[in-house]
């Protein structure tokens, strides 16, 4: 039989114009998350956005820990001390070493960030999800609960209700910040993912999860939601720099992160003083420039992750 088999074959392919002896040629299965891979990797600026980012990440975490200093040390024999082999970026009025109040403050301002990035995406994949699974009554609603939320100003808003929570105590200050920015950032995404369900609900695959009696939360989330995944990590990784942003804007002027726990915004508030702007650059022009090399890194990220992603793209 094999023989047999392996004429029949080799019949087959002197048919075709192809000799017997020719190797088979192995075709490779791309799926659309290797060609964005493929796609993002390609673009030279996103990848090097991406590697800014992640040693910034890094830093933060590190820098900290391996100076073994508490945020609290200080020194009145070392205040306002110029940059040296003892402190790299010198000393603020308190003696408190600059360098690592500055890694410090960047840790705070990007889990600000990320946890304001989290609650987005919860809280705009359930709601978007739901309207644009079931529909009716039901999306309508939550469409017109988001469009309110949307029509609120958003950083009036963010800035009225931290003011009248100053009361937080300072350790729960970064989560209240994180969460007052996630709470009023979601009606965007919420409609983006809304609109995307609407489309694949009347999909195939859907109609074989409801004959399969899949339960409603099984199809709305380990069936529709991961079809809108690419677009919820783009959404996440835009949403995280503007939540850096407005942390920093918040502890600038007082509304956010309080000393002493430092963040870039209340490090940049020290140029308000006259005197520091003029003579101590070293105490508030780092933290600005590590929050605008943060912030434009990421937005190179979301934008390279956006053109990865792009449907028209990926054929």
């Amino acid at each position: 039989m094999d023989n047999e088999r392996r004429r029949m074959m080799e019949t087959l392919k002197k048919d075709n114009g192809i000799h017997p002896s020719a190797p088979e040629e192995k075709i490779e299965s791309v799926g659309p998350w290797m060609i964005a891979w493929r796609k993002f990797r390609a673009n030279r600026i996103a990848v090097a956005g991406l590697v800014i980012f992640v040693l910034i990440a890094i830093a933060v975490v590190l820098v900290p820990m391996l100076m073994g200093i508490k945020v609290t040390d200080y020194d009145l024999n070392a205040v306002n001390q110029p940059p040296s082999a003892a402190h790299w970026l010198g000393t603020d009025k308190q003696g408190r070493d600059c360098l690592y109040r500055l890694f410090l403050g960047g840790r705070i301002s990007i889990m600000v960030g990320i946890i304001a990035a989290i609650l987005t995406v919860v809280l705009g994949c359930t709601i978007g999800g739901i309207a644009g699974y079931y529909g009716g009554f039901i999306d309508n609603f939550l469409m017109r609960f988001s469009e309110i939320v949307y029509s609120l100003p958003f950083t009036p808003m963010i800035i009225a209700v931290a003011s009248v929570m100053l009361w937080v105590p300072q350790n729960l200050k970064m989560y209240t910040v994180a969460f007052l920015i996630g709470a009023l950032s979601w009606p965007g995404l919420a409609r983006l993912v809304r609109g995307q369900i609407l489309t694949l609900r009347e999909q195939e695959f859907m109609q074989a999860c409801e004959a399969l009696g899949f339960s409603d939360f099984s199809k709305i989330f380990r069936h529709l939601m991961p079809n809108v995944f690419s677009l919820v990590i783009v959404n996440a990784t835009l949403q995280m720099a503007s939540a850096v942003l407005t942390e920093a804007g918040l502890s600038y002027l007082g509304m956010g992160v309080m000393p002493p726990t430092p963040s870039w915004g209340n490090l940049m508030n020290l140029a308000r003083d006259s005197e520091v702007f003029k003579n101590y650059p070293w105490q508030w022009l780092p933290a600005g420039l590590m929050c605008l090399l943060t912030v434009v890194s990421i937005n190179l990220v979301g934008e390279g992750l956006r053109d990865a992603f792009d449907p028209k793209e990926i054929q």
